[in-house]
């Protein structure tokens, strides 16, 4: 990638560019953090001198990434097998087809999720994570409660969708919380 290629990707000049290959500036940590983003390795890459040991201890990989991602899959899918095996399962001994097993496995996919981002993924994809399984849940109690309560006394309780809404504000609100770095913190 030319360094006009960059400064368009980024939205700087070619000069700035040229400035930081050359050490004559510095770009800002937050640029030094898409940079590093886009390039796929570490902050510490970057900003530190490139040598081999360097580059084998800082550089983040894909293959990491790609496999993360893959055992991620793995996991979820993995859920949705034991659904599968519980809906047959109830087909072959009860004679009941059980497809609430595949409803469950929804919020059961957002929670594998959930850990795994608590793990390894990036702190933004967490909230949306939370909000996910809070509504999945939710629809999944409202369903098996309106077909296993008797006259129907379980499709008026509609209402426990409501407390999607304060946990889906707070995950939002929580999103927006700013971080105090160290520095900063008083030692009252």
């Amino acid at each position: 990638m030319t360094q006009s290629e960059l400064a368009e990707k980024f939205n700087y000049s070619d000069k700035a560019v040229s400035k930081w290959e050359h050490g004559d500036a510095i770009p800002a940590v937050d640029t030094l953090q898409q940079l590093a983003d886009f390039y796929g390795v570490t902050l510490d890459y970057i900003t530190h001198e490139s040598t081999p040991e360097n580059r084998r201890r800082y550089a983040k990989s894909k293959t990491i990434v790609f496999n993360r991602n893959v055992i991620i899959g793995l996991s979820i899918s993995l859920v949705w097998i034991l659904a599968t095996v519980a809906t047959i399962g109830c087909q072959m001994i009860n004679n009941f087809w059980y497809w609430m097993s595949f409803v469950w496995a929804i919020p059961a996919s957002f929670i594998i999720g959930l850990i795994f981002n608590c793990v390894w993924g990036p702190e933004t994809m967490r909230y949306w994570i939370v909000i996910g399984l809070t509504w999945t849940l939710l629809l999944s109690i409202y369903l098996e409660l309106g077909m296993d309560l008797p006259n129907y006394q379980g499709w008026r309780l509609w209402m426990i969708s409501l407390l999607g809404v304060p946990v889906t504000i707070g995950a939002i609100l929580w999103s927006h919380l700013k971080v105090t770095p160290p520095s900063e913190q008083s030692h009252d």
